[in-house]
């Protein structure tokens, strides 16, 4: 299972100094140059040090086997907007609207207890249904549609370049694989995330009101493996939970959050400090994002 684009046959060029590495159907320039970017179909990255980073990074991953190429992306934060409330979050207000939840791993509690009985095919549906009626507070655009354009361009360049690509989130699992063709291009089988026990009863697949496991933390990288086999050459992330999976990655990218005027402001100090490691990058919204919310 996995996003893994079209082969492609591999070139290098060297041009005035640069070198454009054509792969699977993408060019990329060491150094990131503008025209680079847009022929790899990335121009929402700004030109800097950040993005440079990025070129340079990809550019030696070539080096490794497709099938060895596993990159992995937390969702709530990093692939989509998390504020004020995730899209998991928004739908547990829809279904058990008197629900309180204290944080990320009440959600997806609340929600196994709302949504246990049900088959797997009636909660998609439900999912279905808020995604297709529900809108942001603040931008009013549906919440599939609240992703963030440099990730989502990152996303398509990754897997034009062969890389399986996966989501790796603490939020509900089947929930984001209802959302994840449309909004990022993924097949459901590339989410991994927290979920429902689910058992065989009377004949059908049913929904428990035990959640098991919570895919966070430690248990981020631990799931990607039981999955793909491999860990990521490449990891996406924006907060605590996701430092192990950062951790586990030959390359990290933490996406920090300070743009209040086209999204939200907020930092999370134990990711930020966490990014002094070796391997480590931080793409910042305000600088480093020409967009930030998909078109």
């Amino acid at each position: 299972a996995g996003g893994g684009g079209p082969s492609g046959a591999g070139g290098v060029e060297g041009t005035r100094g640069r070198t454009f590495v054509a792969y699977g159907g993408a060019m990329l320039v060491d150094g990131g140059c503008g025209e680079g970017a847009r022929r790899a179909g990335v121009p929402s990255w700004q030109p800097g040090p950040t993005r440079d980073w990025l070129w340079a990074t990809l550019v030696s991953t070539l080096e490794v086997p497709p099938l060895d190429r596993v990159a992995a992306f937390d969702n709530d934060g990093t692939l989509a907007c998390e504020k004020p409330a995730s899209s998991v979050g928004a739908f547990l207000r829809q279904v058990a609207p008197a629900s309180q939840p204290k944080d990320g791993h009440d959600t997806e509690r609340l929600l196994a207890q709302a949504l246990a009985g049900l088959t797997p095919l009636q909660a998609a549906a439900r999912a279905g249904d808020f995604m297709a009626a529900a809108r942001h507070p603040r931008f009013h655009r549906p919440y599939p549609d609240l992703t963030y354009q440099p990730m989502v361009e990152l996303v398509r360049l990754l897997r034009r370049l062969e890389f399986t690509v996966f989501v790796v989130s603490d939020s509900s699992r089947d929930f984001l694989r209802v959302m994840a063709p449309a909004a990022y291009g993924l097949a459901p089988e590339c989410v991994i995330g927290s979920e429902a026990e689910i058992n065989w009863q009377g004949g059908q697949l049913r929904r428990q009101r035990r959640v098991i496991p919570l895919d966070d933390g430690p248990g981020k990288p631990a799931h990607l493996w039981d999955r793909a086999g491999r860990l990521p050459l490449l990891a996406t992330g924006n907060a605590k939970g996701d430092i192990e999976l950062l951790g586990s990655a030959r390359h990290a990218l933490l996406v920090r959050h300070d743009d209040a005027h086209r999204e939200y402001a907020y930092d999370d100090h134990q990711a930020l400090a966490a990014a002094s490691s070796p391997g480590w990058t931080i793409v910042v919204m305000r600088e480093d994002c020409a967009e930030v919310l998909a078109r």
